[in-house]
Parts: structure tokens; sequence; C-alpha cells
């Protein structure tokens, strides 16, 4: 049997099992392969090396049977490298592959410039309604207008600042919007338009933090679809405050965090009247990476009891401790500790909930 006659399905097998880096061999083996290796080939894009992302494009553009097959497109530097400003000659190669990409899902832009929205500009020209996209980029009218024609983002993550002159989002923008992860004043945004997010995450600094408590009352606008708050580096003066004023304007929350837990009382006693009311919430996440001496074993397990007391709900609770993180499930008879590092723990919480 020759390869001409082999079987499409014979064909699709061999391409889904084929490593990644030995597509390319496989494109150039036969025309009966070409198709589906290219497919999967194109499918993502993730390469840290901007000359190959940048080579990626360039195929891109002059061969219209490619585009289609993207589906994620990322879109960024290796970490492990100088990270240097991209010349304009590789942002405008980036906004022509676009063009071509009617199937795109994800999309994710990290530009250490936080210039180069831009290339979202062409509207008129973009084919693709995104599910996902994940910006390090300005928020600017680029990405406002860019946002106004996605009518299916569910998720999105944006960590540029605010230009001043940037407009409103038009009402009725992003309306399968679920899942949130941004700055505060993009954040306050969106409640403008309104949206329904499920999901929200906050990451504070010092330009910030002191709007938090001004900002939460606005959240009463998704109290009916609101099921996981994560604010990040909320000053522990503000924790008590804070978590009073969300136990009010969101009671019906399933995950809570990163909430400064008082190490003494009156105060910790003023975050367990808080939660008496939030009859709903599963996970709580707290930092106590200034308590001294640091509660760990025995101590967190008599914590997140007396947490219970006040929350019966309450199915995880997450201590954090600098980068580290241990939490405690109920198994029915006791409370049990997982202890894990970095932010994985905390990005399946607030995103599942």
């Amino acid at each position: 049997m020759t390869t001409k006659a082999l079987p499409p399905e014979v064909c699709q097998r061999v391409a889904h099992w084929t490593r990644q880096h030995d597509l390319p061999a496989l494109c150039l083996t036969c025309k009966s392969f070409q198709k589906d290796a290219e497919s999967k080939l194109y499918e993502v894009i993730m390469s840290g090396d901007i000359n190959v992302t940048f080579r990626a494009c360039e195929s891109i553009v002059s061969q219209e049977r490619l585009g289609p097959y993207v589906r994620s497109f990322y879109v960024y530097q290796n970490a492990r490298r100088a990270q240097a400003e991209l010349p304009r000659r590789f942002w405008q190669m980036i906004q022509k592959a676009l063009s071509k990409m009617r199937c795109l899902d994800t999309l994710c832009i990290d530009d250490p410039a936080h210039a180069n929205a831009w290339v979202l500009s062409d509207t008129p020209n973009i084919p693709f309604q995104l599910r996902e996209a994940n910006f390090r980029l300005s928020w600017n009218q680029h990405i406002v207008r860019f946002l106004e024609s996605q009518n299916k983002l569910v998720q999105s993550q944006i960590m540029g600042g605010l230009d001043e002159d940037s407009p409103q989002l038009k009402a009725g923008s992003l309306p399968d919007l679920c899942t949130f992860d941004g700055k505060l004043a993009v954040a306050m945004q969106l409640l403008s338009v309104p949206c329904h997010l499920r999901h929200l995450r906050i990451p504070l600094d010092r330009d910030t933090n002191k709007k938090l408590l001004d900002f939460i009352p606005h959240l009463a606008i998704l109290s009916r679809t609101l099921r996981s708050l994560n604010i990040v580096h909320v000053p522990e003066e503000m924790s008590v405050e804070a978590i009073k004023l969300i136990s009010s304007v969101c009671p019906d929350l399933h995950y809570l965090g990163i909430i400064p837990l008082p190490m003494t009382f009156p105060h910790r006693s003023m975050v367990h009247d808080a939660l008496l009311a939030m009859h709903h919430l599963r996970d709580l996440e707290l930092d106590v990476t200034r308590w001294s001496p640091l509660p760990t074993g025995l101590l967190q397990r008599m914590l997140t009891t007396e947490l219970h007391i006040y929350c019966p709900s309450i199915e995880h609770v997450i201590f954090r401790t600098g980068t580290n993180r241990t939490l405690w499930y109920f198994d029915g008879n006791e409370w049990n500790a997982h202890s894990e590092n970095g932010q994985q723990l905390t990005e399946k919480l607030w995103k599942g909930r």
C-alpha cells in the first residue's frame, strides 16, 4: 500500500501521536500527512523565542491555509532571557497574522513595554471571537474597542495600567465574561458596563490599596453572580474593614481571599463576626505571613477549627506564609493538611467556584 492510499483516519492518528518537534518533518513526508501535521503544528503557537514566533506568523500570512488552524496564540519572551523592547516590524507581523486566524479561541500578548495595544486596533479585519484573552498591555482605546468586538469572551486577564484618556466600555459589551483578573481601575470600568462576573481577582499596589474600601461597595452590582473574590496584597490595617464590607455586600461568595488574619483579639473576633453572615463560603484563604512565630501544624489546625465554628459551610482553609500555602480540608472526621508552593493552589480554587 502506498502512502497516498492511507485512509484519512490513519493520517490523523499518526499526526496526533507525533511529537511536536517532529511535526515539521512529518509535514514534508507526503501530502497525505501534510494537512493533519500542519493542523497540529499550528494549533497552538507558544514559543518564548520571538524569532520562532515571527517566522510562524510569516508562514501564516503567506499561506492562507494555515491561519484557520490556529486556536491558541501566545506572544511573549522567555523569562530566562533578557526581555528587550520588540521592534515595530515584529508587532506589524503579529497584527497581519491575527487577521488570518479566524478560529482563534485564546490570545495571550505579554508586552513588557505596555506600548503595542495598537496591534488589536484593526477590529474590522479581526475575524475571530475569543473565549480567553490575557494581555500585559495598557488599558487604552485600542483595548476597549477590541473588547467591545468580543461577544464570546469568557475569561480575561489584563495587567497593564489605565490610560487617562481611555474611553468607557459601551453598555452591553462582554455579555459572557465570567472571569476577570486585573487592576482595580480596570475592574471599575467593567462594573460600569455592567457585566455578570462570577470570578474576580484584583492585585493591589501602593497606588490602589487606599481605594479598596471605596471599591468594595461597588461590588453590590455583582452580588447575584459573584462567587469568587481574590484580592492580593490587602493591607493588614484594612483587613478587618475589608472583610466586614465584603460580607455585607457579597454574602453569597463561595471563595474569599487573600485576607490577612489578625493575630490578636478583638480584631480576630471581628473577622469571626463577618464570617457569620457568609452562609455559602466554602474556601477561605488567609495570609499569616506577619505572625510571629508563624503558625504551623497544630496551631493552623486550631485556627481552622475556630473559623469553622463561625462559618460551618467552609470546606477548605488556606494559610499563606510568603510563597508557601497550606490547604486544610475536612475528610468527615478531622482536618487534614496539604502543602504547596506557588500560585497553583489558589488558581484552582478561585477560578473553580
